[in-house]
């Protein structure tokens, strides 16, 4: 079976020759960020500004084939807001770009419906955007958005604090959220399985199970916040569980990982993917990553409980990388 994997050392290259060019910074005020960061942030004294960026990408492609997009929306903003709360940024608005063929009335109704369930569950306004008609230009619909959040700079969650025997936490996915879709699509099509029969091992269709939209953690990281000294945050998105090493070079233990829903398991095997590759492409059911400090796990779960499925999945050791011993995965940084 053909495999169509990000080649995620290659795409980092790309990232680094494109920022090369980009010398010009205005001296009027100054950016706080970091390589690898989830978010950019703007200082602005006492508070920073947070922008975000990012998109759907080709799960799209699957809304188009089954003419379902009432879920599209709500995924575009969560890739957004769930990387602005990585510092601890509140989210407050954000302008969405969609680029089509032609105008339909009815995909129009059917992405409104999502971006504003989507909107309420994250709390920020959308505030403008942009429709672009590109026939010319693109084959499928396309959707991503940039959202603006704000911090006060004494409470910005960096990772610098990160120390052995911390506590890692992960917040349960909803799925496979909005990454790994071109590898989905290609298992599918090559298993000769269509959208709209029964997922294997599940009583919804394959359109329902792929299409279900991204967690939205906005409100959950907020409230704890206020009450436990969290230490890192990580979305775990586009490279898999290897994002939580752009939070500290450290190394990570997950001794203990949720175990991954039926559909992350059903992939695996549809498309002779190693536990390494599935860990690397996708979330594997541990949407978001928090770090605490052991004497503070206790806050941490009574305050999270009944909000969102977590699991206390292993710690923080002096090294490199990630390790996940019970499916014998050791994986290096992001790049």
């Amino acid at each position: 079976m053909e495999r169509k994997i990000i080649d995620r050392k290659s795409q980092g290259e790309f990232v680094s020759n494109f920022l090369r060019q980009i010398k010009f910074k205005r001296n009027d005020f100054k950016t706080i960020a970091s390589l690898g960061s989830f978010t950019s942030l703007i200082d602005l004294g006492n508070f920073a500004i947070s922008l975000n960026n990012d998109g759907v990408g080709t799960k799209t492609i699957i809304a188009e084939e089954t003419n379902k997009y009432n879920t599209i929306g709500i995924d575009c903003i969560a890739m957004n807001v769930n990387d602005a709360i990585t510092v601890g940024a509140e989210p407050i608005a954000m302008v969405d770009y969609i680029s089509l063929r032609n105008t339909d009335n009815e995909i129009a109704r059917q992405l409104g419906i999502g971006f504003n369930v989507g909107a309420q569950m994250a709390n920020i306004n959308i505030v403008g955007g942009e429709t672009a008609i590109v026939p010319d230009l693109i084959k499928n619909i396309d959707i991503s958005g940039t959202s603006m959040g704000i911090i006060q700079k004494d409470q910005m969650v960096t990772g610098e604090r990160i120390n052995e025997g911390d506590i890692i936490f992960a917040l349960k996915s909803s799925g496979l959220h909005s990454n790994g879709f071109t590898t989905v699509r290609n298992i599918l099509k090559n298993s000769n399985i269509n959208y709209g029969d029964n997922f294997p091992g599940d009583n919804r269709s394959v359109a329902d199970v792929v299409l279900e939209p991204t967690r939205i953690y906005v409100r959950e990281i907020l409230d704890t916040m206020g009450i436990v000294p969290i230490k890192g945050m990580a979305n775990i998105t586009g490279g898999g569980i290897k994002n939580i090493t752009r939070i500290k070079d450290m190394k990570y233990v997950i001794d203990n990982p949720i175990e991954p829903d039926n559909v992350f398991n059903q992939l695996m095997d549809l498309g002779k993917l190693s536990c390494d590759e599935m860990y690397e492409i996708f979330n594997m059911s541990m949407g978001f990553i928090v770090i605490v400090d052991e004497n503070d796990k206790s806050d941490f779960t009574n305050i999270m409980r009944n909000r969102v499925p977590f699991r206390e999945i292993g710690h923080v050791e002096n090294g490199s990388g990630i390790s996940i011993p019970k499916y014998s995965v050791e994986l290096n940084g992001y790049y």
